[in-house]
């Protein structure tokens, strides 16, 4: 009798553990944000209001480590889907210059990417901006950005962004409105930039067998700028912006050809001048 109940009490406990296991295996960073799975737009057609989070990831193809970084923007937009607003900077002449007649022959790097890469003392890829362009807070661990994403998704945010991209006699324009959600006294800048996926090249992936990828999906490869590497001040005191207080932007710039519009997106993205904290960030589609 004796033996029958520890037993027993050791069959609860091992039950106990082993469900205390799958739950700290999910970990937090990969639990759905409470807006995560809705609908952008319920039955009224009115849009639902979330955080959204910047991830700026350094990369470069001839970097055998940056898939990495590809794989965890990968994972949180499988569980984060549109919070997630990823931008690939690929730079440094080390690991992104272009190999002519081979699958690097692209050359990715842009005056931009170059300025951010200055900008944050950059010494080693991979690395990533998680909603900040604040230099010590670059991190070089593709596994902390989840950590740091996690820290933004569900807090409520104080602007969004609506933006109509469009193209039409070669150059593509961009119409940004921010909207405060709650009375705002910080100085705000606005970066917009153009990305693009689905771009076929080269890649060395060290945990790849061969290393070298010559067919490797570029998605979220940096291409240009309508407002410069950091952007432009739209608001440059702190007295208070009233709630519901709009702020409307358009920018206009020349489409470069080797560019694929049809898998082009505009991200933009609000941040706090003095912070760098990024408060909001969109993405949405090029139509030609």
């Amino acid at each position: 009798m004796k033996k029958t109940i520890i037993l027993t009490i050791a069959v609860l406990l091992a039950g106990i553990f082993a469900v205390s296991c799958d739950k700290i295996e999910e970990g937090e960073y990969l639990k759905h944000p409470n807006n995560s799975q809705q609908d952008p737009t319920d039955t009224t057609g009115q849009k639902t209001l979330f955080r959204k989070v910047l991830i700026i990831d350094f990369t470069g193809h001839k970097c055998g480590n940056c898939p990495k970084g590809h794989k965890m923007i990968a994972t949180l937009e499988g569980t984060y889907h549109d919070a997630v607003v990823p931008v690939a900077m690929h730079c440094t002449s080390t690991y992104a210059s272009p190999e002519p007649g081979t699958a690097f022959a692209d050359d990715f790097r842009t005056e931009e990417g170059n300025y951010l890469c200055t900008y944050t003392d950059l010494e080693g890829l991979p690395a990533g901006l998680v909603n900040t362009l604040d230099p010590l807070s670059l991190s070089n661990a593709p596994t902390e950005w989840a950590t740091l994403f996690a820290n933004y998704v569900n807090v409520t945010p104080e602007l969004s962004i609506e933006v109509i991209p469009s193209v039409a006699n070669g150059s593509m324009t961009a119409n940004v409105k921010l909207t405060a959600e709650t009375a705002c006294s910080r100085k705000l800048s606005l970066c917009v930039y153009v990305v693009e996926d689905n771009i076929i090249g080269g890649q060395i992936d060290y945990e790849s067998d061969p290393t070298t990828i010559e067919d490797y999906v570029h998605n979220h490869v940096f291409r240009t700028s309508f407002s410069g590497a950091l952007g432009e001040s739209v608001k440059d005191d702190t007295e208070e912006l009233a709630k519901a207080a709009i702020i409307e932007k358009s920018y206009t710039k020349d489409v470069n050809s080797a560019w694929n519009i049809a898998n082009c997106k505009v991200v933009v993205f609000v941040y706090d001048t003095d912070t760098k904290e990024v408060l909001q960030a969109e993405e949405v589609a090029v139509e030609d």
